[in-house]
């Protein structure tokens, strides 16, 4: 017996993960400016620099899922039109 018996379950998990990686990495990386030795104005512009890089990388997978969760979409509607088409009763007379 199929263990997925509506498709695939690969990938549904890898957007949380992910969430959890950009979370834990800005924790970290804050964590670690602001621990390092420093003047303020250089820790204070490393988080920036910092902060821009992540949130230009969460940008990034936002429309990656974005994509995807378009062609998830488009997958599911051909399924269902399939299905409609395949399931509509014949009328007396018709041929196939």
């Amino acid at each position: 017996m199929n263990e997925y018996p509506y498709g695939s379950d690969m990938g549904q998990g890898s957007s949380s993960s992910m969430m959890g990686f950009f979370v834990g990495a800005l924790v970290g990386a804050s964590v670690a400016l602001l621990l390092a030795p420093g003047p303020g104005g250089d820790t204070r512009r490393r988080v920036a620099d910092t902060a821009k890089k992540l949130g230009s990388a969460a940008k990034d997978k936002v429309n990656e899922l974005r994509g995807q969760a378009g062609e998830f979409a488009e997958q599911g509607r051909e399924s269902y039109m399939q299905g409609r088409q395949g399931s509509q009763p014949r009328q007396p007379g018709q041929t196939t």
